[in-house]
């Protein structure tokens, strides 16, 4: 009987000691798999690099986020998904050349040079080390406080500089706060003032997977205080959309100009069409480009009513406004211009045969015309030969 009870101990001693041998097998395992999933970095400076920058930022207050919330946060500003990147520093395309670090939660704004150089020591350590003191690390924490943190603090030390707010608000796409869009506005610069580039990101989110691409908010917001800026920028956008049409959809470029064409419009309504500078782009636009108007009207104008009614007045006023032409064709080789619509009327002159004369009216039996000397007057209908 002992002995039985001594095998049973023993049986269920081994059965405890493979159980916890097993489950310490698949926690190394999940730990593996764990480590096995961190992407390296493809700078292998940043090995070096990193855990300077992550207690620069640990040091002044940055709350770092969990990764799917970095994730995509990364997502909303710069429509880049660093779970589908190779490696754990992911460039981020946004005018100004940051990079994502997906594993520690953080973007290395810095762009300056890494690693030893010319035998004059590691100046980018020393940056790091020195804190406060240097403006790069300053514009680092902050501009990762504002994108990631929402920090008032960091807004309000980014706000007091007009370079960086136009990094964060343009490039970066952070429109969240009304403070930084109302100092980029009150500041903003002629449209020739700005490169390209800057113009694209001001137009376009960085993010292309948006249901509305177009950055509408910022433009709107444009355009009830500087409806200058927002004339310049369409024709800088219809001028230039050649450039992009390889990279952008042309339908796109349309939709653009359309609302641009329509914020203009509504800033302009109460105003006389020729003092309306939103109809003053419809009408250049539709005449340099008539298969714009065509292409407008198969979009339904992108459901813009001021870009409907405009339109509207605009092929009203282009009937009113047509020009047609005639030449006179009388056998005696001139006929008579005459003051009034019959044949006893003032002859105010006599036009050759074969001359081309503008034709202003032709609802009547005698015509209303224009000669080439300027002169109005009738002709009747079987001298002339419509073109």
């Amino acid at each position: 009987m002992q002995n039985n009870n001594a095998m049973k101990r023993t049986i269920i001693l081994f059965m405890i000691t493979m159980l916890v041998i097993s489950c310490n097998s698949q926690t190394k395992e999940k730990k593996m798999e764990v480590k096995g999933s961190i992407k390296k970095n493809e700078d292998k400076l940043y090995a070096e690099y990193m855990p300077l920058m992550r207690d620069l930022l640990k040091n002044n207050n940055y709350k770092f986020l969990e990764h799917n919330v970095f994730k995509n946060k990364v997502i909303e500003y710069f429509g880049v998904d660093i779970d589908n990147a190779k490696f754990n520093d992911v460039y981020l395309e946004s005018g100004l050349g940051y990079t994502a670090l997906s594993n520690e939660g953080f973007i290395d704004t810095y762009q300056v040079d890494r690693g030893v150089i010319d035998g004059a020591g590691d100046a980018f350590a020393d940056i790091l080390k020195d804190g406060l003191n240097n403006d790069y690390n300053i514009d680092f924490i902050n501009y990762n406080k504002v994108l990631f943190n929402d920090d008032l603090s960091a807004i309000s030390k980014v706000n007091l500089d007009k370079d960086k707010i136009e990094d964060i608000v343009v490039y970066l796409n952070y429109e969240k706060n009304n403070l930084l869009n109302n100092s980029f506005i009150k500041n903003i610069k002629k449209v020739e003032n700005y490169n390209e580039s800057f113009k694209w990101h001001l137009l376009w989110y960085n993010n292309r997977t948006k249901q509305d691409f177009i950055r509408k908010k910022i433009l709107q917001d444009i355009a009830n205080k500087k409806p200058d800026f927002i004339f310049d920028l369409a024709y800088f956008l219809n001028n230039n959309s050649n450039k992009i049409k390889d990279k952008t959809d042309s339908a796109l470029i349309d939709a653009t100009l359309a609302f641009l064409i329509e914020v203009e419009l509504q800033h302009y309504d109460d105003k006389d069409l020729s003092d309306n500078k939103g109809y003053s782009l419809l009408n250049n636009f539709y005449t340099q480009n008539p298969n714009m108007l065509e292409r407008f009207k198969s979009q339904k104008f992108y459901g813009y009513p001021l870009i409907d009614s405009y339109t509207k007045k605009y092929l009203l006023m282009s009937e009113e406004n047509e020009i047609s032409y005639g030449k006179v064709i009388d056998p005696d080789g001139y006929t008579n211009l005459r003051k009034d619509k019959n044949s006893t009327s003032v002859i105010v002159e006599k036009i050759k045969s074969g001359e081309r004369v503008e034709i202003l009216n032709a609802s009547e039996n005698w015509w209303l015309i224009k000669t080439n000397s300027g002169n109005r007057g009738y002709v009747y209908k079987t001298k002339i030969k419509s073109e």
